[in-house]
């Protein structure tokens, strides 16, 4: 796991802020969500919302990633002259593994958002209108 995370390079920072502010976000709107008496008040909503951000964030820190990634190893190809297709495109993987876990990131929270705004909605649909 490790060299997989130095293959990453310097994306893995943001991808990794990423993957744990959902996490916390999930948390922390779960359990305003989840405990006894809740009710769909908006901050638990603009919680929810930030869930979704942060996994757009890692998607598009994950394509940041691959781009940096394609142009690193053109450079690279460039100044190497021939170089071997095997090593091209183990090149080519790890340019893609940012995007990759990008792309989980965001599934996640994607996921985690669809299950708590389920849960937001149902409550929201118990609360007798207002007059």
């Amino acid at each position: 796991m490790g060299a997989l995370w130095e293959d990453i390079g310097f994306i893995r920072w943001p991808l990794a802020f990423s993957l744990l502010a959902v996490i916390a976000l999930a948390a922390f709107a779960a359990l305003r969500l989840f405990r006894a008496g809740a009710t769909p008040d908006l901050p638990t909503k603009t919680w929810l919302d930030a869930i979704l951000f942060w996994g757009g964030f890692a998607a598009i820190s994950g394509v940041l990633g691959t781009f940096v990634g394609f142009i690193v190893t053109a450079q690279s190809i460039e100044a190497a002259g021939y170089v071997n297709t095997t090593l091209v495109w183990g090149g080519i993987k790890v340019t893609m593994l940012s995007s990759t876990f990008g792309m989980m990131i965001m599934g996640l929270a994607a996921l985690i958002w669809f299950v708590l705004q389920l849960r937001w909605r149902l409550l929201l649909a118990r609360e007798p209108p207002e007059p």
